[in-house]
């Protein structure tokens, strides 16, 4: 039903670039990508300074593993707002994608600047540093992902991994079993994984 009414909105004024970012926004989660990016394109035509219309395009283009342009789409964003936490932590992804990993540290570190309680921002940020092989550091993020969310499955996954690679058989053991009370089937993909 929003649809229509964009485009209505949109054939009485169509450099509307409000209708156009919430037209594109809604394409994007409905997984049409590409119209999505024409039509925050054409907000941005219309209102350069939008900084939601540019985050929008960042995650239409991540959607479609565009991760470059993804990232200049979220830098713009996060230029024209500065307290855009969602921005930081999503061009956080996009620059781990590309493998840029100390730049994705620093995008996570500013998304938790603004909002410290985000575990999900805390998981990916300990994320890139396990792949940095950066142990501790990745231990540190995933204790505070599971401080501010007991229950997230990914980060308990995570520091069991990173406990694994430090040689840590109390943490593993810790994790495997918090893993089982949460989720079984994860427990028992570490299990067949990391547990031979």
């Amino acid at each position: 039903k929003a649809i229509p009414a964009y485009k209505e909105a949109l054939r009485l004024k169509p450099d509307y670039a409000k209708a156009l970012n919430n037209l594109g926004s809604l394409q994007n989660k409905l997984g049409q990508y590409q119209e999505a990016i024409d039509n925050l394109r054409k907000a941005i035509a219309a209102k350069p300074d939008f900084p939601e219309a540019h985050y929008n395009l960042g995650t239409a283009y991540y959607a479609r593993s565009q991760f470059a342009e993804a990232v200049a789409s979220l830098q713009q964003a996060v230029r024209l707002k500065s307290n855009y936490s969602e921005a930081f932590n999503t061009l956080g992804t996009a620059l781990f994608r590309l493998d840029r990993l100390d730049e994705s540290i620093d995008a996570y570190k500013k998304a938790l600047g603004i909002k410290p309680d985000d575990a999900e921002t805390q998981n990916n940020l300990g994320a890139v540093y396990l792949k940095s092989k950066r142990y501790p550091d990745a231990t540190t993020a995933f204790k505070a992902a599971i401080r501010i969310k007991p229950d997230y499955v990914d980060a308990h996954y995570n520091l069991a991994v990173t406990y694994v690679l430090l040689k840590d058989r109390k943490g593993v053991l810790e994790e495997y079993n918090a893993l089982k009370r949460l989720d079984p089937q994860r427990a028992d993909e570490f299990a067949k994984r990391f547990l031979k």
